[in-house]
């Protein structure tokens, strides 16, 4: 039993030290369609980080992490996302960029899904998780409580469905 314990808590250390080493190369290019490609991993690993980490450690790596997945994300020729009114959390930039992340991990993850309500689900998520981890540093947000009360309901994605 002791060693089941002791194997746990090293996958659950290691895990959180691969969220902490995010390095974005300062030659970094995002021309073409390869370059995106190439930069898929980093993206999921940039992801991981920006959930994992609390927002009150490290500002500047996460402003860093944010320039690079906005420029990701808004040049990427395989993942687009869809901000639609009611779900995205508009007044609290960081749970936007988690639900824009959560978003292109999902497709990402998932053979490029184009499922918009699917990608949906899963940046809502991602960002209902951010919020709950960080919500001292960030304050009460109406948006979010929307999101976390129709999860709580078991009708996150059926609320999504109805606002595309």
């Amino acid at each position: 039993m002791n060693k089941i314990k002791m194997l746990i808590c090293l996958l659950f250390v290691s895990a959180s030290l691969l969220a902490q080493n995010v390095e974005i190369p300062s030659n970094l290019k995002l021309e073409n369609a390869d370059d995106y490609k190439e930069t898929e991993k980093l993206v999921l690993n940039s992801t991981e980080w920006l959930l994992k980490t609390p927002i009150s450690e490290n500002p500047s790596k996460r402003k860093e992490i944010n320039a690079f997945l906005m420029k990701w994300m808004s040049g990427s020729p395989t993942v687009s996302i869809e901000l639609v009114s009611g779900i995205v959390p508009l007044d609290c930039a960081d749970c936007l960029m988690s639900f824009m992340s959560g978003w292109t991990k999902y497709s990402l993850e998932n053979d490029y899904s184009k499922d918009k309500v699917e990608c949906a689900v899963a940046g809502a998520e991602n960002a209902i998780e951010f919020y709950r981890k960080n919500k001292s540093e960030l304050g009460k947000n109406s948006d979010m409580e929307k999101l976390m009360k129709q999860q709580k309901k078991g009708k996150l994605e059926k609320y999504i469905k109805s606002k595309f």
